[in-house]
This record gives C-alpha cells, sequence and structure tokens, in this order.
C-alpha cells in the first residue's frame, strides 16, 4: 500500500495481513482443537518455560483475565500445566506438557505446509521473519 509520495504504510499492510492470517485460522490449523490465542500461548510455554503467568500474559499480548481463560483451554487438553514457580513458590509458573510439546510439533508442520507465504523466496522469508522478530522484540512490554 503505497501514498502519493510513494511512501509504504506498513502499518496497514501489517493489519491488512494479521486479518488475513486469522481468517485462515480455522481452515488451516483447526485440526489442532485449540484456539488462536492458546496455540500462542504454548509455543510462547515451549520456547522459553517455565513462565510466570504475568510474564506469558506479556508475552503473547493478552491481559491476565483473558490469559486465565486461555490457560484452562491449556490444561483441559493436557497441553500444560500451572504450578508454583521454581524461583519464588509465591508466584505461579506454567510448563508445556509432552502432549503439548507434540501438538507444537504438529502446528509446525503445517506451518511449514502453508501457501500463505508463497510469493516469497525462502531468503525473503527469513528476511521478513527477522526483522519482525526485531519488530517484536523492540515492542515486547
Amino acid at each position: 500500500m503505497q501514498t502519493e509520495s510513494g511512501a509504504a504504510l506498513t502499518g496497514l499492510m501489517i493489519d491488512r495481513l494479521v486479518r488475513a492470517a486469522a481468517a485462515r485460522y480455522p481452515e488451516h490449523y483447526g485440526e489442532l482443537g485449540i484456539s488462536k490465542p492458546a496455540l500462542v500461548a504454548l509455543a510462547a510455554l515451549v520456547a522459553d518455560a517455565p513462565l510466570r503467568q504475568a510474564r506469558l500474559a506479556e508475552r503473547i499480548g493478552v491481559d491476565k483475565a483473558t490469559l486465565v481463560g486461555v490457560l484452562n483451554e491449556l490444561e483441559e487438553a493436557g497441553l500444560a500445566r500451572r504450578g508454583p514457580d521454581p524461583s519464588d513458590r509465591r508466584a505461579h509458573a506454567v510448563t508445556p506438557t509432552a502432549k503439548g510439546e507434540r501438538l507444537l510439533a504438529r502446528a509446525e508442520k503445517l506451518a511449514a505446509s502453508d501457501d500463505f507465504f508463497a510469493a516469497l523466496t525462502p531468503e525473503e522469508r527469513r528476511t521478513l521473519d527477522g526483522l519482525l522478530g526485531k519488530l517484536l522484540a523492540a515492542h515486547a512490554s
């Protein structure tokens, strides 16, 4: 999306891509049997567990009340468990289960077969991933 001056409205393009990707979730990832927020939380947990609940909420961009529903979903499905934080027993931490790790591996296989990014070469995809990761890190809570 370019303006008359030729400048890209990057934020608006990102917003449109996010909406397009979200619309595909039920069709492409529905077989996993969990919601998109739960999958996002599970990915964060597998990458960096154990995570305190407050830190997990920050990491995935939800408020604490929303996180409770996401964690209930993950626990009920046997994909994660809550318990005392090993470094501070007053706090609660969340860890993925082996079942959760297996489900995330399935999700990664589905993502690899997703044609959403087919217009990009592998090198362009790596560049995009790096740039998006940099932006996420810069704007993380």
